[in-house]
């Protein structure tokens, strides 16, 4: 063979991709293992949501001294929200996300040992809880910016969309399975093993992360140079060129809080947040209460909007990259974010006013999954809108969402002790709308370092 033959091969297929005519499909396979990341979080987030009843009958702890636990888990998941995007922006995900999952699977295994430690130590177990909980709130802060970094690396930008649709079903997936596994292990063995199975779980995820993926395509050695192009059009196989570009950039945070853009996205998400912790911390409750269901048929009605977001998040994704395709990448976005949240909306004020509880709860927990139809395209808007530095602004989006989320914890209550709880639901169909309508200013076909025509 010739030499610049031969060295003219190697530079187009890189040193950590095999040759072939035939495009290799490894990136979805990454995919499958965000969505199982999402899962895990998702159990490891919502577990203390099933077992804490146990937790609160056996320690005599009352509806306040949970409220305070719970809230622990959500001061760590919003405070390390940006520093922890940040952190993937300039490392990676794979060691950021390696670092998260042992963080709260080590949180779930504590909470096990929570009592025993606190026993010996001589010091409240209800502090144990909240250091625990804050700190396994620190460790799932650094999740969805990293899976957002790792779409932005490995997928397409015509699949944007759908791989931000794969993400969130992945949590979908997670809340759809919590209740029952949860519960069905803290019967059979109890609540403390029910959280060490959560930490073996996350150990297992961790390990099969490592095992397969890399921080971009161009690394993994099973991936060809025609998924290489077909990822990124025109990029040379094995060409770090882009790598050290992106790694020598600085976040541009003065851009993006100049950017109209951005400010529209993350206000928008922020109504979203309002309008998914309502489904997210109430739907068991409000099953229970209002539509005075028994346990065990709440704990199975709580996995369905889960299943719904599960369903429909990545038919929304879909939804969107096919509009961008005809319409334009900006009006694709929007269309399908209409689409979701003004169904979601519809959906929500129907059913909370429906009599008959056979027919409202499937609405309600269908205006959840609507609700999902559009988030996707909210992750898939932080790389539009910032390719190199998608992981910096999805923090910053999903810390905004936990302010929403933190408001309607408080507001929800309010209005349902105060005026019931059809008013409650009233407000956060509203809310949803307005995340509709603001998300309309959001340009995701111009990036936030394009200056406007």
């Amino acid at each position: 063979m010739n030499p610049s033959n031969s060295t003219s091969a190697e530079t187009l297929v890189g040193t950590g991709a095999t040759n072939s005519s035939a495009a290799t499909n490894v990136r979805w396979y990454v995919m499958g293992i965000v969505m199982l990341i999402m899962a895990v979080t998702a159990l490891n987030r919502l577990n203390l949501s099933i077992a804490g009843k146990t937790i609160e009958e056996e320690f005599a702890l009352n509806t306040i001294k949970m409220g305070r636990i719970f809230s622990s888990f959500l001061w760590g998941y919003a405070l390390f929200q940006i520093p922890w995007g940040y952190i993937c922006d300039r490392l990676g995900p794979v060691r950021t996300l390696t670092a998260s999952i042992l963080c709260f699977g080590f949180g779930a295994g504590m909470m096990g040992a929570a009592p025993r430690f606190a026993a010996g130590a001589g010091i409240s177990v209800l502090l144990v809880f909240q250091i625990i909980r804050f700190f396994t709130g620190v460790g799932e802060a650094a999740v969805s910016p990293s899976c957002i970094r790792v779409i932005a690396s490995w997928t397409n930008l015509r699949e944007r969309g759908f791989a931000s649709g794969l993400q969130s079903a992945g949590l979908g997936l997670g809340g759809t399975l919590t209740p029952i596994f949860i519960a069905w292990s803290t019967l059979h063995y109890g609540w403390r093993i029910s959280f060490y199975l959560c930490s073996a779980l996350a150990l297992l995820t961790v390990m099969i992360w490592r095992a397969y993926a890399t921080d971009w395509p161009e690394e993994h050695k099973s991936v060809n140079a025609a998924e290489l192009d077909h990822i990124h059009p025109g990029a040379r196989g094995g060409d770090g060129l882009r790598r050290l570009k992106a790694h020598a950039k600085s976040v541009p945070w003065f851009k993006m809080l100049a950017s109209s853009s951005v400010w529209a996205l993350i206000l928008a998400y922020g109504c979203q947040g309002y309008a998914f912790y309502v489904y997210y911390n109430w739907f068991y409750f409000y099953a229970v209460k209002v539509r005075g269901l028994k346990m065990m048929e709440a704990a199975a009605w709580t996995s369905a909007p889960f299943l719904a977001m599960a369903l429909l998040s990545p038919v929304g994704g879909w939804f969107s990259d096919h509009l961008s395709r005809r319409s334009g990448r900006r009006q694709g976005r929007i269309y399908a974010v209409w689409l979701g949240m003004g169904v979601s909306a519809i959906l929500l004020l129907t059913g909370s006013h429906l009599t008959v509880t056979v027919l409202a709860l499937p609405m309600i927990a269908l205006a959840a999954g609507f609700n999902y139809f559009a988030t996707s395209n909210f992750w898939a808007s932080c790389i539009d809108l910032a390719p190199d530095f998608s992981a910096s602004l999805s923090a910053l989006m999903n810390t905004v969402g936990n302010v929403g989320g933190a408001i309607s914890s408080t507001a929800t209550a309010y209005l349902a002790v105060h005026q019931g709880w059809s008013r409650a639901l009233d407000v956060a169909a509203l809310i949803t709308l307005g995340s509709g309508l603001l998300f309309s200013v959001v340009n995701a076909g111009r990036t936030i370092e394009e200056k406007s025509p």
